[in-house]
């Protein structure tokens, strides 16, 4: 009888049932799954002591179909690798948990992309870095972050933008006439940087924002733009931007390190009271290392749509299946409610809350078993409606005057602060109280 098809979906949840019924819950080996998703184990033990591991395993591994299969050996030791400790105390073993499942075991995931959605770079963030990211494009998230900037300069505040929306570039656009761009970009610094000479040229690739002239404005708006003035070479820069780098000492250093060392220089030099990070859309890299890696708040932009919550469960449920990851992720994160209609506003608030609810309860919130108290310290779990929660959103009313902004509208005063407060309003206090919390 010919055996069932494997499919990826299913390789990983079988090989974890074979490896808790083989081994004793504390002996479960490292399980190492490879670029094409097929799956090996290792032990961090000598060769010698694993005497008949690989023919334990031969029956059972061909329930894997092709994604157990490989030409050596399915059980490695130390003894396989060049380089053990590489392997075994590698910073991108994760925990994970099977659905359904209480056991967790120990998987070193091979990925081309899609590693830094589980990665989280430890720094030391003495400023509220808040990021500002949408499962999809369009939903206003660019205005959004120049009416919080003007907000809180306007408070006395000095911000620091920056624009890693380096593949869609909006903000800079939004936030600079192009007489006003600086002379070099955040592409630009990345390529230096490559050679040994970013620090060169921090200085001289930031702008001051025509807002942080406005009238009542007695804070500053610097903005980092992802190109320098009169750039003609962008596309080339930008194929080289995601290199990883050797450094004198020995090793490489990532893609993510240097955009968490880019933010940490900006800082250092401009001493900002908040910085305000424009990610890139969608489910790139590049927006993981901004959510997972930079931030201290990420605000997710949504509007009530299937597209808009089936790619964020998408996301979520990647997540949930770290639990280590997860538990740090989601106290970072706010949904914003992006576009919130003129009409109808009730039923489609109710929609949107509903959605949001269901989103985190079905993947970061934990299970409250029954006869538990939901409000259980140990417990991460919410009402649909307490506003405290991050599914409960921050709504952003939309408004056709606030389509085509820029900056300009605001210091003619095209736009006035009370239609600010009128579309932006629930939005910039609930950010606002972050920032407060942060800082206290």
């Amino acid at each position: 009888m010919r055996e069932a098809t494997v499919f990826f979906n299913d390789a990983l949840r079988e090989a974890i049932g074979i490896l808790l019924k083989a081994f004793p819950a504390d002996k479960i080996p490292l399980v190492i799954r490879d670029i094409y998703g097929r799956i090996r184990i290792a032990f961090n033990e000598e060769s010698k002591v694993l005497h008949g591991f690989e023919e334990k395993l031969a029956e059972e591994w061909v329930k894997l179909g092709h994604y157990g299969q490989y030409e050596g050996k399915k059980v490695l030791s130390k003894d396989d690798f060049f380089d053990p400790s590489s392997v075994f105390e590698s910073p991108d073993i994760l925990t994970y948990q099977p659905p359904e499942s209480e056991k967790t075991i120990q998987i070193l995931d091979r990925q081309i992309t899609g590693q830094e959605w589980t990665r989280i770079i430890a720094l030391g963030m003495a400023t509220p870095r808040l990021v500002f990211h949408g499962i999809k494009g369009g939903v206003g998230r660019s205005t959004a972050i120049a009416m919080l900037a003007y907000h809180l300069a306007k408070k006395g505040k000095n911000v620091l933008l920056i624009d890693f929306d380096l593949e869609s570039p909006g903000l800079s656009g939004l936030m600079l006439p192009p007489d006003l761009m600086a002379e070099f970009g955040i592409v630009d610094w990345f390529v230096e940087d490559g050679v040994g000479q970013g620090n060169e040229i921090l200085p001289r690739m930031l702008s001051i924002c025509p807002l942080s002239q406005a009238e009542g404005v007695t804070g500053r708006i610097l903005v980092a733009a992802a190109s320098g003035m009169n750039e003609r070479a962008y596309l080339a820069k930008l194929s080289r931007v995601y290199a990883d780098i050797p450094r004198n000492g020995g090793g490489i250093e990532r893609f993510p390190s240097r955009m968490a060392r880019l933010v940490e220089a900006l800082e250092k030099q401009e001493s900002p009271d908040v910085i305000l990070i424009d990610s890139r859309a969608g489910l790139h890299d590049l927006a993981a290392v901004n959510i997972v890696g930079l931030g201290t708040k990420a605000f997710l932009f949504a509007v009530d749509s299937t597209q808009t919550w089936q790619g964020y469960r998408l996301l979520f449920s990647h997540w949930q299946f770290y639990p280590e990851i997860a538990r740090k992720v989601r106290e970072r994160l706010a949904i914003v409610d992006a576009l919130f209609p003129e009409v109808n506003q009730e039923v489609r608030a109710n929609s949107f809350l509903e959605h949001a609810y269901d989103l985190f309860s079905a993947t970061l919130y934990d299970e409250i078993a029954p006869g538990s108290d939901r409000l259980s310290p140990d417990l991460f779990n919410y009402d649909m409606r307490d506003k405290e929660a991050p599914h409960y959103p921050l709504r952003i009313k939309w408004n056709a005057r606030f389509q085509e902004f820029n900056v300009n509208l605001i210091s003619e005063k095209i736009l006035t602060s009370a239609d600010i407060e009128s579309a932006y309003g629930d939005f910039l206090s609930g950010v606002e109280l972050f920032i407060e919390g942060e800082q206290t």
